[in-house]
């Protein structure tokens, strides 16, 4: 499996503050299944760090995982803010925000509470470079959770959306991911760990219960195929994962008349 959205990179956010914590997320990770990683530190408004920074500690940790024998493919992105003054900072070098500074994906997230007035401008700030938005998590913003519909919208503006495990394992949150899931909108799972103990890098549990409900394809795609697009940097085609029931939905129809 494939994490794309992962926050084992020690001393710059809300992740592990020292390189033996990152070590212990990495080993636990690499225990689950999952062989390769694009750690995200946050680019947001509460972190202060330099880039710099971020490339040094991403060499260190590489190094180290070769020392102690972890045999994990790391690569190196960010979870981007949706904030206009922020990525002001960033405008005349906004590849090196995409994943592995290839100019191909770019992690953003939104705010938890609210959408920002300007997110189009934000979007197609990125799309205009020829640069793909994944937006990640959308179903932590409450206003996104209470109306999928607005995932349309940003569909329809070229972004691509990952989901968190959690999302799955999640019995209130479930059904909806599933809604989504089934409108071709869940292109990506991923942990979004930032821990040994709260939300560590396990996937494989989520893994099975997609596999479970649907089939192992399904599962293959969003945990394995459609992240192996991201880290490499290739067209992403977004593939109908899950084919609607025509006569199901007919029945359904002829249900709701008698029910009527």
């Amino acid at each position: 499996m494939i994490d794309i959205h992962n926050h084992s990179l020690f001393g710059l956010d809300d992740g592990p503050k020292d390189i033996e914590t990152s070590l212990m997320m990495l080993q636990i990770a690499k225990n689950d299944g999952i062989n390769e990683i694009i750690l995200t530190p946050h680019i947001a408004e509460e972190f202060k760090y330099d880039i710099e920074n971020v490339k040094e500690n991403f060499s260190i940790l590489k190094d180290k995982i070769k020392e102690v024998g972890i045999d994990l493919k790391l690569h190196l992105g960010f979870e981007v803010r949706i904030d206009k003054e922020l990525l002001k900072k960033y405008e005349d070098n906004v590849e090196i925000l995409t994943v592995n500074g290839m100019g191909k994906y770019v992690l953003l997230e939104f705010p938890f509470l609210d959408i920002p007035l300007y997110y189009k401008e934000i979007i197609k700030y990125f799309t205009s470079a020829d640069i793909t938005p994944i937006i990640v998590h959308p179903f932590r913003n409450r206003k996104i959770f209470s109306n999928i519909n607005f995932l349309d919208e940003l569909s329809d503006l070229g972004v691509l959306f990952q989901f968190n495990a959690d999302d799955i394992l999640n019995k209130n949150i479930f059904p909806t991911f599933i809604k989504v899931l089934k409108k071709n909108q869940v292109n990506f799972v991923a942990s979004d760990a930032h821990s040994i103990d709260l939300r560590p890098p396990i996937l494989s549990s989520s893994f099975k219960n997609i596999e479970k409900k649907f089939k192992e394809n399904v599962a293959k795609q969003l945990f394995i195929e459609n992240p192996s697009k991201v880290v490499k940097g290739e067209f992403f085609e977004n593939k109908v994962l899950i084919k609607s029931n025509f006569f199901a939905k007919i029945k359904d129809i002829f249900k709701k008349e008698e029910e009527d």
